[in-house]
């Protein structure tokens, strides 16, 4: 019989960050690795508005096709995470570790120049 495990907060038991799950009969994951820390979800860069986002605080308008998001819980290191991206209008650029508070997504047209367009940006790391 199946069960079903109703929980407000996991906690590991040596320290917060170090819950393990099992996955299929012996793969491991660390629980706290293997979740998103961020993510940005129809960011415009022609409005600055946002249609969905997760661990962000602000966006700001950093010229034509470039957006700057600063996240309410900073990552790690400015180095040590990956941004993973997508445009729904334009053409991705990159999505890109700025520091290790802010993260950048950015847009191109088909001549290769930045242009206004919406994205989305997960963000994938240690948090601080």
């Amino acid at each position: 019989m199946a069960s079903i495990l109703k929980v407000d907060t996991l906690t590991g038991v040596s320290t917060a960050k170090t819950i393990t799950v099992t996955v299929g009969s012996s793969a491991t994951q660390s629980l706290e690795q293997g979740i998103l820390k961020a993510w940005t979800v129809n960011a415009s860069s022609a409005s600055g508005t946002v249609g969905d986002s997760l661990n962000n605080s602000s966006f700001s308008d950093e010229g034509t096709g470039r957006t700057l998001i600063t996240t309410a819980n900073p990552m790690n290191t400015a180095q040590d995470y990956c941004v993973s991206y997508s445009a729904v209008s334009g053409y991705p650029y990159r999505g890109k570790a700025d520091t290790a508070s802010t993260y950048k997504l950015e847009t191109v047209n088909d001549s290769g120049n930045y242009a206004d367009g919406i994205s989305n940006g997960m963000v994938s790391g240690d948090l601080a």
